[in-house]
């Protein structure tokens, strides 16, 4: 593959201009006048570029191919702004009584944390042991969407504290369920029969539950599946609560200690993101897109959508386990005792799931909002079948603007250049407007940082460590990211704490150098027609690293037998 990509620079780069005078050679007369040496040069470097040239268009027919048969991407709905969000979710908007009353419950909720702030301003360990939990407990007393904000905001430490968004991150547990009468009355008006009529057979109790909808399993046409419902008054209790988070951020604009938070790009991206997730047949597109995106990947992919309404959503139950099971028995050592995870299927999710993280950056720009191991699930793990990655819960995504991919791609390509500036510079666009940055404290600083932390590819760069630093100084020096650009970093901390739990020894960052090479070198036609060869290119790599530190370990182990 290496050979492959320089074959391509160097065809690409041919010298055009004679030696002598710098003019273009015409074809006829080099056939002319080149001396037998220079025909003979030109042979071989044809025959060179044959081999290239050959295998790019087999790339590029397969691709096409692939594609046909798969047939036209299906359809989704554009990026939602605040004009859109009446017609996607259907309702009267909530009236001013309605929201002066809900002004009134929720200040009675937050008036511990408010009163107390001062108070938890001056003093440290009251604000970190103590006030912390008090805002938690309002968010989860507050309703669904200040859940779902908190949730949020526990992946935003470039806008938060660390120990309020380690504190925050409870409430990914704490989400409400609703009886079965609603169950039934809403699945009942989806399918228009009754349950025991459509359903072979259907739980009462629900399998699951979140903060938007619960999951209960049945059984369709001897099929295994899950039927998700939404709950009730989850539509109206947002609408009018982010009504009132627009007000609170378009009044933090105002003021030039909270202006730098950006909050009312954030609360409006966040909003129409909620409330794209209240609609179950919005998922239902996403899941469909996914799917279609890897249509050709065998040993990745993602449950079928068998029936979509605004309410229900049912598709296809997949077995398998949750990664989450082996991150947390590594990490926090809950589950010992079962079955270890086989160090080749560790390996494959890591690497697979670096990959699908790859791909959706590089070529799809539409990006899973929620990339962490309760998301995935494990298939092949008793070793009877091939290993497949599962990916679940497609309700909150990304859709990228080109720039938007290019910029945080350059980071990478920043990081693994080694290059501080440069990554602050890219950084720095993650925000059309950046007015209250310290942008030469901040260029400074980031390149600090990486004298320190980040020596670019093949030095074992610690991905996660570099870019929590990065976030550090993000907040110190008030720079603005945008909410798509904390979706991508947040996944890249998941999967770098998914490889400290699973493969210590495997590393992000240098693992990913064959695709991002490939896509810095290559015009992106000719990138996407080549990534199959690419990512076997990687998936190699990858197995030559583990057979070595395989043996690197079995060398120790018979080292420390003799001593």
């Amino acid at each position: 593959l290496p050979h492959f990509f320089s074959g391509i620079i160097r065809a690409s780069a041919v010298p055009r201009r004679n030696e002598a005078g710098g003019t273009l050679v015409q074809a006829t007369q080099s056939t002319l006048v080149n001396p037998p040496e220079e025909q003979h040069q030109k042979k071989r470097f044809g025959l060179r570029f044959q081999a290239p040239a050959l295998l790019l268009f087999g790339l590029a027919a397969r691709a096409g191919a692939v594609r046909a048969s798969r047939g036209s991407p299906p359809p989704l709905r554009e990026s939602l702004g605040r004009q859109e969000e009446a017609q996607l979710v259907q309702g009267r908007p909530s009236t001013a009584l309605e929201l002066w009353l809900r002004a009134f419950v929720l200040t009675f909720i937050f008036a511990p944390s408010l009163l107390l702030a001062p108070l938890a301003y001056l003093i440290g360990p009251f604000r970190r042991r103590v006030w912390y939990k008090l805002v938690r407990l309002a968010l989860a007393n507050a309703g669904t969407a200040f859940i779902k904000w908190g949730q949020w905001s526990s992946t935003r430490p470039d806008m938060f504290p660390e120990p309020l968004c380690a504190e925050l991150t409870v409430l990914h547990s704490q989400a409400p369920t609703h009886g079965f009468r609603h169950t039934r009355r809403l699945v009942e008006e989806a399918v228009g029969a009754t349950l025991e009529s459509y359903f072979d057979e259907f739980d009462r109790k629900p399998f699951a539950s979140g903060s938007i909808a619960q999951v209960h399993l049945a059984r369709l046409k001897g099929e295994r599946v899950a039927v998700k419902v939404r709950h009730p008054d989850v539509v109206e209790r947002i609408r009018s609560d982010f009504a009132l988070m627009r007000m609170l951020a378009e009044l933090s604009a105002k003021f030039r200690a909270t202006a730098w938070l950006n909050l009312k790009a954030s609360v409006s991206q966040f909003s129409a993101t909620m409330v794209a997730q209240t609609r179950l047949d919005v998922e239902a597109e996403h899941i469909n897109r996914f799917a279609w995106n890897f249509g050709g990947w065998s040993d990745a992919s993602f449950p079928r959508v068998l029936l979509a309404t605004q309410t229900v959503l049912v598709e296809t139950f997949e077995k398998g386990e949750l990664v989450s099971k082996y991150t947390l028995e590594r990490t926090l050592g809950v589950g010992k005792g079962q079955e270890p995870l086989a160090k080749n299927l560790a390996h494959f999710l890591v690497s697979r799931g670096e990959d699908v993280y790859l791909k959706m950056l590089l070529v799809d720009n539409l990006m899973h909002a929620d990339l962490h191991p309760g998301n995935m699930l494990l298939q092949g793990a008793d070793g009877a079948l091939p290993p497949k990655l599962i990916l679940l819960d497609l309700g909150m995504v990304a859709r990228l603007s080109r720039e938007e991919s290019e910029a945080f791609i350059g980071l990478l390509n920043a990081v693994g250049d080694g290059d501080g500036r440069a990554a602050a510079k890219c950084v720095l666009a993650f925000s059309e407007e950046q007015p209250n940055a310290h942008r030469d404290e901040f260029e400074r600083e980031m390149g600090e940082l990486f004298v320190r932390t980040c020596r670019g590819f093949g030095t074992n760069v610690k991905l996660g460590e570099v870019l929590v630093g990065v976030l550090s100084l993000v907040r110190k020096h008030r720079v603005a990211v945008d909410a798509n650009y904390m979706t991508l970093i947040t996944n890249v901390l998941c999967l770098e704490g998914m490889a400290a739990a699973l493969e210590p020894s495997y590393n992000v960052l240098d693992a990913a150098q064959p695709l991002l090479t490939a896509h810095r070198v290559l015009p992106r036609a000719v990138f996407i027609s080549s990534l199959p060869l690419a990512t076997r290119f990687k998936a190699l790599r990858d197995a030559i690293v583990l057979k070595r530190s395989k043996a690197q370990r079995q060398l120790v182990k018979t080292v420390q037998n003799l001593v």
